[in-house]
């Protein structure tokens, strides 16, 4: 059988660029959902991140008690390619503080070959 390699990753910049245009266009949604700790902008960063539904409400809590931050990165007004990467990038870091959130990561990434 044979095998395929894993598709390439996409350039940072181009990752960048794609959440600084959903971070603008959602804003307000994702404000809301910061504050319910639950809501479509959480279930997308969750579908992106490969979270389990059943870890989806331990997601959201802890988007929820970082929310200032989180707001305070992705602020419109300063609000640059570079700057959503780092949103996505503390996004990712505060959900490898949650085990249940770092076992999805690890069983994504190992059923996709990839081992850090």
């Amino acid at each position: 059988m044979l095998r395929t390699a894993p598709a390439a990753a996409p350039a940072p910049a181009d990752v960048g660029q794609a959440a600084q245009a959903y971070l603008r266009a959602r804003t307000h949604q994702l404000r809301e959902d910061l504050a319910l700790g639950a809501g479509p902008s959480i279930e997308d960063l969750a579908a992106m991140a490969r979270i389990r539904r059943e870890n989806l409400r331990v997601f959201g809590r802890l988007l929820r008690e970082h929310r200032g931050e989180l707001l305070s990165l992705a602020e419109s007004s300063a609000l640059t390619p570079e700057r959503a990467l780092v949103w996505l990038e503390r996004v990712g870091q505060l959900a490898r503080t949650e085990p249940r959130l770092e076992e999805d990561r690890l069983a994504f990434l190992a059923a996709h070959g990839l081992v850090e």
